[in-house]
Order: C-alpha cells, then sequence, then structure tokens
C-alpha cells in the first residue's frame, strides 16, 4: 500500500515564472507514495494553476484554504502521515505541521541556510551566484529554519534564465525529496540543524525595481535584473521612444545596434528580445524595422 501525502502549494519557487508540476509529478508516478489531496490559496486566481490542472487529470482533490480550522478539518479527512510544501503561499503555524506524525516536508531552492525566504531564485540571478542549490528540508515555526534532509548543488550557466533555474532547481529537489522520503515516514531519515548564525534573507520583489538604468549601473548587473526579474517586476527601458520591456540580452564590449545601452562601466548591454509596449514579444531587429526613423 503506498504512503499517503497531502501536497501544499502550486510549486511557483519563483515569481513571474510558468510553474510546471515537477513534484507532483514526481510523486504521483511515484510506487511508494499516493498524493491524496491537494491544498492551494488564493483561489480567484484567474487561471487554474498547472498543479490543479494535473490534479484533476489524475481525480486528485483540491481545495482552497480560508483560515487554519478549514485546513485541520481536510487534513483530518485523510490518514496521511506527512505532507510536502512547495510554494505554499501562508505561514503554516505549528498546530497544522504537527497534524502529520512525520511532519511537512519543504522543498527550498537554496542552499539553506542561504537564501532564506521568498526570492532565493531571483537573489541568485541577482547576485551573479556561480552556483545555487535546493534544500529538503522539515518546515518548522521559524521561516525556512527547520532541519535539513537532503541538499544538492546546482551550477548557474550564463544563459540560464529564471525559468531554467526554477526547473533545474524543481528537478533536483523532486530526486531528493524521493530518496529522503521514505526514511522521513520510517522515522529513521537523518537530518542536520542549520547554523542560524549563517543565515541570510531574501526581499521580496516590487515593480518599483523593473527601470534599468545603464547609466548607473554595470552591464552584467543589468543582465542578471533581466534575468531575475522576468516575468516579474520586468526589466523596462525606454528605446527609440517606445516604452518596452527587455525579456532577453547579453554584456558585450561593442553596441551591435542604437538600442543597446552603454553602462555604467563601458560595457554594453546588449537588447537581444524586447516586448514593446502595446505589441507582442520580438527580437531587437525586427523592433529596429518597425520603430526605425
Amino acid at each position: 500500500m503506498k504512503t499517503k501525502v497531502i501536497f501544499f502549494g502550486n510549486e511557483q519557487l519563483a515569481q513571474g515564472i510558468k510553474p510546471k508540476t515537477i513534484l507532483f509529478d514526481a510523486l504521483h508516478n511515484s510506487d511508494e507514495f499516493e498524493i491524496c489531496a491537494i491544498l492551494l490559496t488564493n483561489p480567484n486566481h484567474r487561471k487554474p494553476y498547472a498543479i490543479e490542472k494535473a490534479a484533476k487529470a489524475a481525480n486528485i482533490p483540491v481545495y482552497f484554504s480560508k483560515n487554519n480550522d478549514e485546513i485541520m478539518e481536510i487534513i483530518a479527512q485523510y490518514d496521511a502521515p506527512v505532507a510536502v510544501l512547495a510554494s505554499f503561499g501562508k505561514i503554516i503555524p505549528e498546530r497544522i505541521i504537527n497534524a502529520f506524525p512525520c511532519g511537512i516536508i519543504n522543498i527550498h531552492p537554496s542552499m539553506l541556510p542561504k537564501y532564506r525566504g521568498t526570492t532565493p531564485i531571483e537573489s541568485a540571478l541577482l547576485n551573479g551566484d556561480a552556483e545555487t542549490g535546493v534544500s529538503v528540508m522539515r518546515l518548522a515555526k521559524a521561516m525556512d529554519a527547520g532541519n535539513t534532509f537532503a541538499q544538492e548543488t546546482v551550477k548557474i550557466e550564463d544563459d540560464d534564465t529564471k525559468q531554467s533555474l526554477y526547473e533545474k532547481l524543481a528537478t533536483a529537489g523532486a530526486e531528493r525529496l524521493l530518496e529522503v522520503l521514505p526514511g522521513i515516514v520510517a522515522k529513521n531519515a537523518s537530518e542536520t540543524a542549520q547554523n542560524d548564525a549563517e543565515a541570510t534573507f531574501t526581499t521580496q520583489l516590487s515593480k518599483d525595481l523593473s527601470e534599468l538604468k545603464p547609466a548607473e549601473k554595470a552591464a552584467q548587473t543589468l543582465y542578471n535584473e533581466v534575468r531575475a526579474y522576468a516575468g516579474f517586476p520586468k526589466s523596462k527601458l525606454e528605446l527609440l521612444g517606445v516604452p518596452c520591456t527587455i525579456t532577453a540580452a547579453h554584456v558585450a564590449d561593442a553596441a551591435t545596434t542604437e538600442i543597446d545601452q552603454k553602462c555604467s562601466d563601458g560595457k554594453y548591454l546588449v537588447i537581444d528580445r524586447l516586448i514593446p509596449e502595446n505589441s507582442k514579444e520580438m527580437d531587437a531587429k525586427s523592433f529596429l524595422n518597425g520603430h526605425k526613423k
């Protein structure tokens, strides 16, 4: 008989990405575990989450939690010894954590205790890190402070976007989760306490960050912003008098077109792809053909 698991969250491990059901699929296709219910927040989103569609196809019930008492009532319907959480979007109180004999296991996309908080993927890209990682951890009262069961380092390539990095981390997290979850349920898994003294914390993203400032920042810094802010809060510039969102760029020693931006370090942010206001995404050549006077 498979072990029942309740899944908390929509797997959107970063803001502005297109979330995939990588963790859900790994658990659902496992020979050892059965997802018996999905718990989500925000029933008023514009379109169904990817995990909703996957759950519907698999005949798994989906619940939108309104309050903690309601969550407790939902949990009571199932005899699940453990829960898995990936981007739930709401603080989980201890009484809900303790409702599961083996706790709630969180997939966090950083090498904890580095980058605790809601934007670890964006922070790694913004800071130009050469690598990041994923942690399978026990959910605790303090944010991202629980013991870790497994971690895996993931290299950040120069051409990694927020989307591609998210997919790498979710895939690595799913693999590590399936390795350690049997031991967690059997209550013989090894876990390691985090060193709180080494903890670093991420900050929320806001629309105030979207303006690219070539005169004030180095080209590599702006390139990192384009990757980290993809989807939200986005990276914006006015080009040839047209407000644009920059979706892809790279750093170069010289400009290739008149829309490339000379930065504070003398290098250039070369614009590869963009979305002009009230238009669709296009490459730089198409934009110049349509707007150059």
